[in-house]
């Protein structure tokens, strides 16, 4: 969701979507089963723009079946929803790119600079869209990963889950970065050991291990820059006494230790050949049911291995876009108990908490961390937390 200064205009706004399906064909799909299993055929159908308030159904007729679909809001939102069938944050940032450059040179009647951005016209090289482990030669067999069971927020509380929240929180991005420095720690790393400390002291009793999920982009280790497709993996580290009993700057070393370790090899190849014999299982199987089955135990395994994540690209780096956006916010579904979704643009970092629980403990718990480092923040109050419906196709 990308907000600008000015009402958005209309017309502008269907001229730069279309731009969008000129210069990324190969997100133009309907998702399609049959007997063999899934598989994706060509869509040519116009993209879906609607106000906020119609439910656009991805995958559906309200969506032309795209997996993909446009809305706006009266508070001057662009929103882009955007499956992770067919993308992920790093190539949502690339469309939004493109997407801005259009809307505002039409709408403001301004040139901008085409430094970064995927523009319609462009020579569309094979690695935007090709499978990224067709030239990947180095996979190895995956061992297998005995995590113990980890804090479910939700099941240990016995939270209601009837309603969903969605904390918005603005930081100022010079400020952080200077702290951020200072203790030569990430804006990711920093943030999601503040979540595991606040976690830890609302569940201080519990002697089930708090396993926190920092998202990581694989395409730097595929070496395919380029590339559309979901890409994403994830460091896990535990929250534990070793960490616990430490100062915060040796905590930071650490967990970026962890880091920097899982993104070299030997590490580095078990995450990318785990992901690719998960899916290529997913892919070759042609029953349905079997499909479902083998998906729903990964989501199962992933609730019991990890207690909460954060996602966080990278600066957005929209160009000259930037100037037009008074505010940003990226929302995602997760199957954890809290998802931290982070972004930076335009001189501030956006960060969105979202919880599948009812209560506001845990965010106030992650507010009085980053006031006992003396870090400013905005925030607005609690939303309900919806998102675009994908068609069940199972």
């Amino acid at each position: 969701m990308v907000q600008i200064k000015d009402k958005i205009n209309l017309e502008s706004y269907s001229y730069a979507i279309n731009m969008i399906k000129k210069r990324y064909p190969y997100l133009c799909v309907e998702l399609k089963k049959d007997d063999n299993g899934f598989y994706f055929i060509k869509n040519d159908r116009d993209f879906i723009v609607g106000n906020i308030n119609k439910d656009i159904i991805l995958n559906s007729e309200e969506s032309n079946y795209h997996l993909m679909s446009f809305q706006y809001s009266d508070d001057n939102y662009i929103i882009v929803n955007i499956s992770h069938a067919i993308a992920d944050g790093n190539t949502a940032y690339s469309i939004i790119r493109t997407l801005l450059y259009y809307y505002i040179t039409d709408s403001y009647k301004v040139e901008l600079s085409k430094e970064n951005i995927r523009l319609v016209g462009d020579v569309i090289d094979k690695e935007e869209f090709e499978d990224p482990f067709l030239s990947f030669k180095k996979l190895v067999k995956p061992t297998q990963n005995n995590y113990s069971k980890c804090l479910n927020i939700v099941k240990d509380n016995n939270f209601d889950q009837k309603e969903k929240l969605l904390y918005h929180l603005t930081i100022d991005e010079k400020e952080l970065m200077e702290y951020v420095k200072s203790i030569k720690a990430t804006p990711g790393t920093l943030l999601i050991l503040l979540l595991a400390k606040a976690i830890k002291k609302e569940n201080a009793s519990s002697n089930n291990v708090i396993r926190m999920n920092l998202c990581v982009d694989l395409r730097k280790l595929l070496n395919t820059p380029l590339a559309h497709q979901c890409l994403v993996s994830g460091i896990f580290f535990d929250y534990d006494e070793k960490l616990i009993n430490m100062n915060l700057e040796d905590e930071i070393k650490t967990i970026r230790e962890i880091v920097k370790d899982s993104l070299q090899e030997p590490q580095s190849l078990e995450k990318l050949s785990t992901m690719y014999f998960l899916q290529s299982m997913l892919a070759k199987e042609k029953d349905i049911n079997k499909i479902k089955q083998l998906s729903n135990m990964i989501n199962t395994k992933a609730e019991e291995t990890l207690t909460a994540s954060l996602s966080y690209v990278g600066k957005a780096n929209f160009g000259d876009s930037e100037k037009y956006i008074t505010d940003f916010k990226t929302i995602a579904n997760t199957r954890h108990a809290i998802l931290i979704e982070l972004a930076a643009v335009n001189g501030k970092f956006y960060l969105e908490f979202i919880q599948n629980f009812c209560g506001g403990r845990y965010f106030d718990a992650f507010k009085e961390e980053l006031d006992n480092l003396k870090i400013k923040y905005e925030f607005k109050e609690p939303q309900k937390f919806e998102l675009p419906k994908m068609k069940q196709v199972l």
